[in-house]
């Protein structure tokens, strides 16, 4: 199955991974972009939606940098929290 990427999730996708350092910025891209159809496939929908995105991005970002991502996530005014809530306790 083709998965594809809900323009909201994609234009969000954009935003971070431009917003990171360069340095970053390229792996970053790969990882979460595969994670994120990944995680879309395993719920059986052809389409990467939000919660696919912010869930790739925490579990592709090493854990070092999980509070950097949280500011970049509210600079963007991305919420993020309804996504990775689980994650935190």
């Amino acid at each position: 199955m083709e998965i594809k990427w809900d323009s909201s999730a994609k234009e969000k996708f954009d935003k971070v991974i431009q917003s990171l350092p360069q340095f970053h910025r390229t792996i970053a891209e790969k990882l979460v972009h595969q994670k994120a159809e990944d995680l879309a496939s395993c719920r059986k929908s052809p389409l990467v939606e939000d919660q696919d995105l912010i869930q790739a991005f925490f579990q592709e970002v090493p854990p070092a940098f999980c509070e950097m991502m949280k500011r970049l996530f509210d600079h963007l005014n991305i919420d993020y929290s309804k996504y990775i809530e689980e994650q935190d306790k």
